[in-house]
């Protein structure tokens, strides 16, 4: 498995990039590749493999992994002082620039959503990256971050 192309999805959060490169690509292409498809530097990516952690020292990736596909997990490192960002949320008709903190839950971002445009939270639906948001879940696990653009729907419920 010298040169054949492996495909490795990324795991850890809501969004699960799958990326296709060269086995015998070094770990630190692989980072890049992975800040192109969720934004996250790669000075902040922590990839582990197999529990062994994968570092731009490990060098090739097929010394780690030797099969065709595999899941890479992947953890990000938030620095407090990051944790507040600016992100815009529209959808085909409005705009808005909020100042939201990471570490948030989709479900506050709603409500922020739902005071600016008088609509109810539970009637707002968020998208990033063609991802439908879950409201349990925290903001970062969306990639969420500075400069992000978060689309969102309303829901109508007919019944």
């Amino acid at each position: 498995m010298d040169n054949e192309t492996i495909t490795l999805t990324i795991i850890g959060a809501e969004i699960k990039p799958v990326i296709a490169l060269p086995s015998s690509s070094p770990i630190r292409q692989l980072k890049w590749l992975i800040m192109e498809h969720t934004g996250v530097p790669v000075e902040r990516q922590h990839l582990l493999y197999d529990n062994i952690r994968l570092t731009e020292d490990s060098l090739i990736i097929n010394h780690h992994i030797h099969e065709a596909t595999a899941e890479v997990f992947m953890s990000v490192v938030l620095f407090p002082e990051d944790r507040t960002i600016n992100i815009t949320v529209s959808n085909e008709y409005y705009k808005v620039d909020l100042i939201v903190d990471k570490v948030n839950k989709v479900i506050e971002l709603k409500k922020t959503i739902g005071e600016v445009f008088a609509i109810p939270a539970n009637d707002i639906d968020l998208w990033h990256m063609n991802t439908k948001m879950k409201d349990d879940k925290m903001l970062y696990r969306y990639y969420i971050d500075e400069g992000s653009d978060v689309k969102f729907t309303r829901v109508r419920d007919n019944s």
